[in-house]
């Protein structure tokens, strides 16, 4: 093996790293309730029912199974949020569809903590310290959509604020719960 090491040296260093570095891949995960499973391109979003986007927005909610508004959500729940393209004064219907998943990005952003924030009291005090814009991110899984018969529909973005100390995307399941019979996740084997 010394001899080896002597007349080829690169050569080793080059198989011994490769080596290591395929031992270290990550494993292909196919369990769906995992939150390191991803949404395959190519799965499909079922919208059940026809819904309604008011004048002036590009989006609605579903958070535990019913539709709101962007004031109505919580969160640091589980919510996705369904939009559309171009924004019109007029309420905007989309129609009973099947959407294809064409591009999924998980994205991680700071939270602007605008509304919902829970304070922490202690001793009679209020402590904001751990709740800072730093500490609290938005995790997202972003889904963009395509329908032939529906131009307008842009993505589902599936998200929920998490602590950094417990970081986390959605599994799908918890997507599943948040869409409830609204929308129905169909997942690419």
């Amino acid at each position: 093996m010394r001899d080896l090491y002597k007349h080829y040296p690169v050569r080793f260093l080059v198989a011994a790293l490769s080596a290591a570095l395929a031992a270290c891949s990550a494993s292909n995960i196919k369990n769906e309730n995992s939150v390191f499973y991803a949404v395959p391109v190519g799965s499909t979003l079922q919208l059940n029912q026809q819904l309604e986007i008011q004048g002036e927005q590009v989006a609605v909610y579903a958070q535990k199974g019913a539709l709101k508004q962007y004031n109505e959500v919580d969160f640091y729940v589980p919510n996705c949020k369904f939009e559309i393209y171009t924004m019109n004064e007029q309420p905007r219907t989309v129609e009973q569809d099947i959407f294809e998943i064409i591009k999924v990005v998980d994205d991680i952003e700071s939270s602007a903590l605008q509304k919902n924030t829970k304070l922490a009291v202690l001793e009679g005090g209020v402590t904001l310290g751990i709740l800072d814009r730093s500490s609290v991110f938005n995790y997202a899984t972003l889904m963009y959509l395509k329908s032939e018969k529906q131009k307008d529909v842009y993505r589902m973005t599936c998200q929920h604020w998490e602590d950094i100390m417990d970081d986390r995307h959605l599994s799908i399941q918890q997507m599943r719960d948040a869409m409830g019979e609204i929308f129905t996740l169909e997942v690419k084997k």
